[in-house]
């Protein structure tokens, strides 16, 4: 029996455009410096040191293209100061699937995704004659009474169950919940707990017995309760109609009730 445990990279650079070929010329005759001067070309060179030219003042044809240069007033992107934002890895926990709420009207069959863990059926019938839920797995009759109904029923409590399909008998309106027990059984932290109708209890405390009471009711009344640290229990009540007395009762312990009154469990 399966049972929950206890409650970019970076831009790069504009690159500056290439101010073509250095012209030197090599200090020789006197004669040659002048006609330099003359045609408005500047010293190029003294004592055999090399020093660039000013391209604003020689045209110096070039075989590559020359690139637009950005000015200080507009600067590009490359040249932007503020930070790149950067993405942080996160880690997520995965998403815990929701309840599945299926609703329908009069009989039908409905196919669910494998349940191999415990779990709780809600059925909410608007009923007006006979109304039956059966499931294909151990517990096969969940619900069988006269009228509209409302309550919870477990499934999959045997080892190896595996629910896969929910056959209804309804005349009328009804809706179908399924989910964990931590999703939908009713929480009793104290390890008292009451209620009417049919219900999923999960029962906290360090009991080891509690008094049961059944009122105002004339059909069956079960009670079936095990412990959430051991796994051992089953079948503590089978009544019909009234009933008032204490049965041992290892708590914290998951119980399902099967009332069609007004019921108490309370630990002694």
């Amino acid at each position: 029996m399966t049972l929950p445990q206890n409650p970019y990279p970076f831009p790069q650079p504009v690159p500056q455009p290439k101010r073509g070929r250095r012209i030197f010329v090599i200090a020789g005759a006197a004669a040659s410096v002048m006609v330099l001067l003359c045609c408005g070309v500047g010293l190029a060179a003294m004592n055999g040191e090399e020093e660039p030219s000013k391209l604003g003042a020689v045209s110096v044809p070039s075989t590559e293209p020359v690139k637009a240069t950005a000015t200080p007033e507009e600067p590009t992107a490359a040249a932007t100061t503020e930070p790149v934002a950067t993405t942080t890895p996160t880690t997520t926990e995965p998403a815990v699937a929701k309840p599945r709420v299926i609703k329908g009207r009069g009989d039908d069959v409905v196919d669910i995704p494998p349940l191999t863990d415990l779990s709780v059926v809600v059925f909410d019938c608007r009923c007006s004659s006979n109304t039956v839920l059966k499931s294909d797995g151990p517990e096969s009759l969940l619900v069988n009474e006269i009228g509209a109904y409302k309550g919870k029923r477990w499934i999959n409590l045997e080892d190896g169950a595996q629910t896969t399909q929910l056959e209804i008998e309804a005349a009328g309106r009804w809706t179908l919940t399924i989910g964990s027990v931590d999703q939908l059984a009713t929480k009793a932290a104290s390890g008292k707990a009451s209620g009417k109708g049919d219900d999923v209890v999960v029962l906290g405390g360090n009991a080891t017995k509690a008094k049961i009471t059944h009122s105002k009711g004339s059909s069956n009344f079960v009670i079936n309760a095990y412990s959430l640290e051991t796994g051992e229990g089953g079948l503590l009540v089978n009544e019909i109609g009234g009933y008032s007395g204490t049965r041992p009762l290892q708590a914290p312990a998951l119980v399902e009730v099967t009332a069609d009154g007004k019921w108490t469990i309370s630990p002694s």
